[in-house]
């Protein structure tokens, strides 16, 4: 596979935007908008198929064999899928944890929002929101397509039960027009084929803007506008993107160069194996011509005696001489350099397995680099989808400040209990606050729920303590 060019990069919209602010949506524009992100979605599908490791979207699978018109030539196309790997690793290593969505409740929060009880009005709000969508597995598929081809879209909209819903669109399939960044769309496009029950096959483009949802349909050259803008119920445009880093490319692009000569390397190999070309058998006696042409089939070779050259063995084996230390230290230098210049660990790393603490989170800094880009990523993704979620909470008399939603992040980490725990007691032991000291120890994703059962033992203890009481003093 070719690696992306300028072209296929997403395109800048800013001239569309002017376009629309001017003079509005009409199918022409619409056509030629979908017309310029045609070459980035395309990229972008074929990533995605090499993701799913089909025909079409492996560049091994397109092999042909090295010899034009040689009879049952043997072609094998060996698929190491690194590429998967490198996104399934960041995928779970980021979103593996669930995402902790809260809502703060100090005194600010509580000004900001109008009372304590529509604090508690917006934290219920949230809490039902992200219960309702699953947002751990809203937030996994769009980390993984974002691993993939560099960004993701994310879609708001409310359903036939008046609640507020979000899905993940592919971003091959989403268009997001701003002059800022893909999170904070102006205008937005999804476009995706539909078929109907003969099997013909047709596109649906929607446009979105602050207010409306209009539908076109037909031929992407071709396109009709399907009845009036429907409402979609939010104040802000409903469609954004979230980006895998600034230039929206995905976690394996610049190594698919490597990944395909391992690849290369593999499948000759396998070739050899199978053609067991490694020996030849060759024969210093006539053999007729039918049991020779039979015989090479599978391996045989007749070499004839020329005068008087001397016969040692009638039959004997020729061993072809290959460079295997070569081989195995060619594929061992794309192997690092694939996780290397990938930052993905090699878990079949011998000293991998065997790190611990500090020198494991050495071993993985390369990735957590990875994540923390992505991380400020959806942190900025998270500001505008509050901030559309908000005017939809507020048509039902909820009041909701985006700014004081809070978002915690659980890398899916090793845990080392013993060293959390000895940390933490030098920690207490140095007279840090205990709240803050909780909130370090891995697995404690709620450091309030920790502080109340502390409080609850204490009282049950202080309890226990006033009935033995006037037990004791009865005894005397």
């Amino acid at each position: 596979m070719q690696t992306r060019s300028i072209y296929e990069l997403v395109p800048d919209f800013s001239a569309e935007i002017e376009e629309i602010n001017n003079n509005g949506i009409t199918t022409e524009l619409l056509q030629k908008i979908i017309e310029k992100h045609a070459p980035n979605a395309e990229y972008n599908y074929m990533l995605y198929q090499r993701y799913m490791g089909v025909l079409e979207g492996v560049p091994i699978f397109g092999r042909q064999p090295r010899y034009e018109g040689e009879e049952n030539a043997i072609n094998n196309r060996v698929n190491n899928d690194f590429f998967s790997e490198i996104v399934d690793f960041k995928t779970g290593y980021f979103a593996g944890e669930p995402i902790v969505y809260g809502y703060s409740s100090n005194d600010e929060a509580v000004e900001m929002t109008g009372g304590i009880q529509a604090v508690d009005k917006a934290t219920k709000a949230l809490t039902d929101f992200v219960t309702r969508n699953n947002m751990y597995g809203v937030d996994m598929e769009i980390t993984k397509f974002a691993s993939i081809y560099g960004y993701a879209g994310r879609l708001f909209y409310i359903d036939k039960d008046k609640n507020e819903r979000v899905m993940p669109v592919h971003g091959y399939e989403t268009i997001i027009l701003s002059n800022t960044d893909i999170s904070e769309p102006e205008y937005a496009i999804r476009y995706f084929q539909t078929a109907d029950i003969d099997g013909i096959k047709h596109w649906t483009v929607e446009f979105y803007d602050s207010k409306y949802r209009t539908t076109f349909e037909g031929e992407l050259l071709s396109l009709q506008q399907v009845g009036e803008p429907v409402e979609h119920l939010f104040d802000y445009c409903p469609l954004q993107g979230v980006a895998n880093n600034k230039e929206c490319i995905g976690d394996a692009e610049k190594v698919l160069g490597l990944i395909d000569d391992y690849d290369k390397i593999v499948s000759d190999n396998s070739n050899e194996i199978e053609g067991f070309v490694h020996a030849l058998m060759v024969c210093s006696v006539p053999i007729p011509d039918e049991i020779i042409e039979q015989a090479q089939k599978t391996g045989v070779l007749m070499i004839p005696k020329v005068g008087s050259q001397k016969i040692d063995e009638p039959i004997k084996y020729v061993t072809k001489n290959i460079n295997d230390t070569f081989t195995q230290n060619h594929l061992k230098r794309l192997e690092d350099n694939i996780y290397r210049f990938s930052k993905t660990p090699n878990l079949g790393d011998e000293t991998f397995g065997s790190a611990s603490g500090v020198s494991l989170k050495f071993k993985l800094h390369g990735l957590e680099t990875k994540c923390g880009m992505y991380e400020a990523k959806i942190m900025d993704a998270a500001q505008y989808m509050f901030k559309v979620l908000a005017s939809a909470w507020k048509k039902k008399g909820i009041s909701f400040e985006p700014l004081q939603v809070t978002l915690d992040f659980q890398r899916n980490f090793p845990l080392d209990r013993l060293s959390d725990a000895q940390t933490a007691q030098a920690y207490i032991g140095a007279g840090m606050p205990k709240e803050w000291v909780y909130g370090q120890v891995s697995g404690v994703d709620d450091v309030d729920y920790i502080m109340e059962l502390l409080e609850k033992e204490k009282g049950d203890v202080a309890d226990m303590y006033e009935i033995q009481q006037p037990e004791q003093e009865n005894t005397q």
